[in-house]
């Protein structure tokens, strides 16, 4: 059975080596990547709840060249949590963007249809009435839904990207007549589909239903899925991690940063393996409450409902436990595909496959066998954009944990001498690298020497590798 792997399911925790004292003192520090003074796994400019998003009106063409072929992948937009707590009083409610389904038999005309019909997400009021622990929010989302603002988050990418690609580049038609000339993909979770229907809803507004213009959304089965690390297909992927956890660096972060997760496992009233050291379901929990300007988290017979958090003292969690908890999760996911020994064989395990697919597209446009194919996008998660940002060697800043609806583009350019050159757009603006892993001009790199840095963690095994 695959699965699809988080921080949690990596490692039990990981922690930053400073004091929370001193992490307070760095959180109010500007800073990059200076060897000079330790990275606090934060910066000031960097938004969990909205990434940058690319803008015509600051982007230029690659001078002297022509635009042969993009690629984008994205992380899914803002969705409510994926990781419950208990006595949830919060609601999340998601049906302002609501999705038509129909089904219709293939080869056949638009009017041979079931009819459309809509799903809708049905939490009961009752608590405990039948035997279940009332764990569950109020509202209209499912667990891990995309809210309606994660929707407008990727219609809003859509707009901007046609601002650009459509508008000012001419490279994009301004309908879509022949859906060869784009590929999408996703994983099979459902936010990852919504988020492309949204993005490409916008990038090619006012399409019809007509089966001839109907874009086709690509999934992969579970069990062979290449766009996060699979550790059911892979179970190197977990021996690995399990080696990382293991290291001395590890468990000293682990014991100065035991403490706040005893805390937190308290007053969210959770407790077991996924809990007890891992960092990203807590990150989940209070980020996706920050994001929407949601209530602390309190336990749960804390003070009377109505009682504001100022109130309820070291019952609830805080501003300054969000922020430690948002550096500790970003140390571990450093530590886990970038500084540590074997993160690179592990990040290769993770992500390798699909980078692959990402080289080999480029390869297929450049050799005249992707015919018409303009555009391809890649709907994943976090944990899809993580590890390429660790291959391409992102700076500390533009390594922090993805946004939601973080997109990151790869376009082919060939210049008039025959040479091309790949550009990687992050979030807006062009990819910055580590300071000592100057590689490339991520700008206008060269593709051989993308190739060659891409095919570093490509497996020429996968099969073999992951035994």
């Amino acid at each position: 059975m695959a699965v699809r792997i988080t921080l949690s399911t990596l490692f039990l925790a990981a922690v930053t080596p400073l004091a929370l004292a001193a992490s307070s003192v760095h959180l109010r520090q500007h800073v990059g990547d200076r060897a000079s003074e330790p990275w606090p796994f934060y910066d000031p400019s960097y938004n969990y709840c909205d990434p940058g998003y690319p803008s015509a009106q600051e982007y230029s063409a690659v001078p002297d060249s022509q635009l042969e072929f993009v690629q984008i992948v994205v992380r899914h937009g803002d969705r409510s949590p994926v990781n419950l707590i208990t006595h949830d009083d919060s609601e999340w409610n998601c049906n302002g963007v609501l999705e038509q389904i129909y089904l219709h038999e293939a080869g056949q005309n638009q009017d041979n249809t079931t009819g459309s019909f809509q799903q809708h997400i049905e939490i009961p009021s009752w608590n405990r009435k039948y035997g279940y622990e009332n764990q569950l929010w109020k509202g209209t989302c499912d667990v891990g839904e995309l809210t309606d603002k994660g929707k407008s988050q990727h219609h809003l990418l859509g707009t901007q990207l046609r601002s650009i690609y459509v508008d000012k580049l001419g490279y994009l038609p301004k309908e879509l007549n022949d859906a060869s000339e784009v590929y999408a993909r996703t994983t099979y979770i459902w936010r990852t589909k919504n988020s492309a229907e949204s993005l490409l809803g916008a990038l090619w507004p006012k399409r019809g239903i007509s089966p001839a213009v109907a874009i086709p959304l690509h999934t992969f089965p579970k069990e062979i899925e290449t766009m996060y690390g699979n550790t059911g297909a892979c179970p190197r992927i977990d021996t690995l991690s399990k080696n990382i956890s293991a290291s001395t660096q590890y468990q000293d972060f682990l014991k100065e940063q035991g403490p706040l997760l005893t805390r937190l496992a308290s007053i969210m009233g959770v407790e077991g393996s996924s809990w007890d050291g891992g960092w990203d379901g807590y990150f989940d929990v209070l980020h996706a409450r920050k994001c929407h300007g949601k209530a602390p988290v309190c336990t749960h017979d804390a003070l009377p409902a109505g009682s504001s958090g100022s109130d309820r003292g070291k019952s609830c969690t805080t501003d300054q436990d969000t922020a430690q908890v948002s550096r500790n999760a970003n140390y571990a996911w450093t530590l886990m595909y970038r500084d540590n020994p074997l993160a690179k064989e592990l990040t290769s395990l993770t992500i390798g496959s699909f980078v692959g697919t990402l080289r080999d597209h480029m390869a297929s446009r450049i050799a005249g066998k992707a015919g018409a194919l303009k555009l391809a996008l890649y709907s994943g998660h976090d944990s899809t954009v993580w590890p390429i940002l660790a291959i391409l060697g992102a700076s500390n800043r533009d390594a922090l944990w993805p946004p939601y609806a973080s997109n990151l583009i790869f376009e082919l350019w060939k210049k008039s001498s025959g040479d091309r050159v790949v550009r990687v757009v992050f979030n807006g603006k062009t990819l910055e690298l580590r300071k000592e892993d100057q590689w490339c001009d991520m700008n206008a790199c060269p593709l051989e020497r993308f190739y060659e840095r891409l095919e570093q963690y490509i497996p020429t095994d996968i099969a073999a590798e992951c035994k």
